[in-house]
């Protein structure tokens, strides 16, 4: 387990050159698009764009700051086309990466969590833990586990304690289960945001 800090992370471009995401973590490590098994990181939008078409992978899209987007949802294969208002932050849309989606913003610029996993290579799951004492999180056996800090957080693990910030993470990625815990850093209940990976 290691702490990740919000002003490390490397800017990453989209593949379209329509904006730019903060890396949180990728695996194979440096991986690009074409060659990740997963992703997690946190792109800013800052104006109405599409965004990258990404085959093969499956994306799940999480508001972290500012008013929302409307993301306009098509795919002449699968037979859909539908609009989905994304303004409740920390609740997790699911979309594929082979689609169009074209995004609006409700009233300036958002910062997101963007989860991407290889279809039939990897897979995610997101869970929101809310604490005030501490709160214990497992991470268990192969699994990769990010724990991103959606309001300020004191984590506690085999290293000591630390204080996260907002946009802060503990990453790891160890093959055995280990477990830490996260409380609150005032007296307000504070959101963390766990990211499970597991690989086939």
């Amino acid at each position: 387990m290691r702490i990740l800090r919000s002003a490390d992370y490397p800017a990453l471009a989209w593949k379209n050159g329509r904006g730019v995401a903060r890396q949180i973590a990728v695996f194979p490590a440096d991986a690009g698009y074409e060659s990740l098994d997963w992703q997690v990181s946190r792109p800013t939008i800052e104006r109405d764009t599409p965004f990258s078409r990404l085959s093969g992978l499956d994306r799940q899209f999480m508001l972290v700051s500012g008013n929302g987007v409307t993301l306009h949802v098509r795919s002449a294969e699968d037979r859909i086309d539908f609009r989905q208002r994304i303004e409740r932050p920390l609740e997790s849309f699911a979309f594929r990466g082979d689609w169009d989606v074209d995004c609006a913003l409700v009233g300036g610029k958002v910062e997101v969590l963007n989860v991407m996993t290889r279809r039939g290579r990897a897979a995610a799951r997101i869970e929101i833990r809310e604490a005030t004492s501490p709160a214990l999180v497992r991470k268990a056996a192969s699994e990769t586990l990010v724990v991103y800090a959606a309001d300020p957080l004191t984590a506690y693990g085999i290293w000591g304690e630390d204080g996260l910030r907002v946009g802060d993470a503990v990453f790891g990625e160890e093959p055995e289960p280990t477990e830490i815990a996260i409380a609150a850093a005032g007296t307000v209940p504070a959101r963390a945001v766990l990211i499970r990976l597991d690989c086939a």
